[in-house]
């Protein structure tokens, strides 16, 4: 009886069913077991730094945040402006002189001399690297003619990005309540760099030589995360003591690269605090595609004809794992651009994205295929006489040589008449006698 039972069809129906349900139940559990864990993950996140931010190198999506919108003062900034400066304004090969002010500048460490030529590249690799401020003085006196001027750059660099709270003093980075920025500000400034591929090269320098003329020094990268976490591909450290200093970190693992900023975090748990926040980053978030090349995102008619709007190109966007992050969709339609003659490169439309961390990923729409104007029938036939150009010409040349001919004709006709009229003249005239 009991076989009978469990061979009937409403029975096995009713034990699918309930296995299905059995493994939606534990998917979901599983799925908001881990949302749950990525946001006790963020709550417990814990360090001593006043300011702190990790974000995605790409798009600039911050992860995590603390205090990023407070001024804060750090020689960071100003070391990432004037790399950034000097690699868009000077020649890296060329050989500039040392000043007075910039040898005995407070805190030199190259030991520059007076006079001294030295290749901008070498100074450059100082500035960033170490923060040499004798190295920096002299790129800032050589691009802005005096460190005054070279300020100015810098402000005016910092408005043009964007970075509407910071303000500089100094090249060097020194302690002044009238020089600040924002961790937010900083976001602005390390994603545009890292799209440079002159600093990105220079930001990965672990070490590099400097030469005297008796011996060399080794220029040391102060950031060691590059030797105790692997996939560290960018960094330096800055400070006002030895005691607390702020540290910049660009990490890459699985396509995903994030950057770490904490400013005045103590020396003694800057690092792990660094690596702490890079692992939470890891660990609670994926690389992932937001929409594919080639796809179609809408379907028109233009002047009759069908017309796909599509992405050129795969879209890339950062989400924590097993979460659904996209807020919202739109698209816009430029429609005096779908107006022939419309061709597969112009941008027609917007694709909007809006994650949820507020994020917004705009993405331009292109059309499939082209389309052009209605030919009118004097354009279908030039067209088609151009197709046959030789042809054309040939038929007009023996045109051409058809009227010549017909001139040379016409022509002798005429004269023969006129000779033969002259002669019936001569032959006609009446003649006189003289009477005597």
């Amino acid at each position: 009886m009991i076989t009978s039972l469990f061979s009937s069809n409403k029975c096995r129906r009713y034990i699918v069913m309930l296995l299905l349900a059995t493994i939606l139940t534990t998917g979901l559990l599983i799925a908001l077991d881990v949302a749950s864990f990525a946001i006790e993950d963020i709550d417990t996140l814990q360090t001593d730094a006043p300011s702190a931010i990790l974000f995605d190198a790409r798009r600039g999506q911050v992860l995590y945040s603390k205090a990023s919108d407070e001024h804060i003062h750090s020689p960071l900034v100003n070391r990432l402006v004037t790399a950034l400066i000097v690699l868009e304004k000077a020649d890296t090969e060329a050989l500039i002189i040392t000043s007075k002010d910039a040898a005995n500048v407070e805190g030199a460490t190259l030991k520059l001399s007076v006079g001294e030529k030295y290749a901008v590249k070498n100074l450059l690799d100082a500035s960033l690297l170490t923060g040499s401020p004798d190295a920096t003085l002299v790129l800032a006196e050589h691009i802005g003619g005096s460190e005054e001027g070279f300020v100015n750059l810098m402000n005016e660099f910092a408005m043009n990005l964007g970075m509407q709270n910071t303000h500089f003093t100094d090249s060097i980075g020194s302690f002044d309540e009238d020089q600040y920025t924002t961790v937010d500000d900083m976001v602005i400034l390390v994603q545009y760099a890292l799209k440079n591929n002159s600093f990105n090269r220079l930001f990965a320098t672990k070490a590099k030589p400097w030469y005297y003329t008796t011996k060399t020094l080794l220029l040391t990268n102060t950031n060691n995360m590059f030797w105790s976490y692997p996939g560290t591909d960018g960094g330096i450290t800055a400070g006002y003591d030895a005691e607390f200093q702020s540290i910049i970190t660009t990490v890459t693992k699985n396509s995903m690269r994030l950057v770490c900023i904490l400013i005045d975090v103590p020396t003694k748990s800057m690092y792990n605090d660094s690596i702490n926040i890079l692992n939470y980053g890891f660990d609670n978030f994926m690389i992932g595609s937001l929409v594919a090349a080639g796809t179609s995102q809408q379907s028109l008619t233009v002047e009759g004809q069908p017309l796909n709007l599509v992405v050129q190109s795969d879209v890339n966007y950062v989400f924590p794992k097993g979460q659904d992050y996209i807020r919202d969709v739109t698209i816009s339609i430029d429609q005096s651009k779908l107006k022939p003659p419309i061709t597969t490169s112009t941008i027609v439309g917007t694709l909007a994205f809006v994650l949820e961390d507020d994020t917004i990923i705009n993405v331009d729409l292109y059309p499939d295929r082209e389309i052009l104007p209605q030919k009118t029938r004097k354009q279908i036939l030039m067209e088609r006489l151009m197709a046959n150009k030789e042809l054309v010409i040939l038929i007009i040349g023996l045109i051409v040589l058809e009227i010549i001919l017909a001139g040379a004709k016409l022509y002798r006709y005429i004269k023969k008449w006129a000779i033969k009229k002259n002669s019936k003249r001569a032959y006609t005239k009446p003649r006189y006698r003289y009477k005597k």
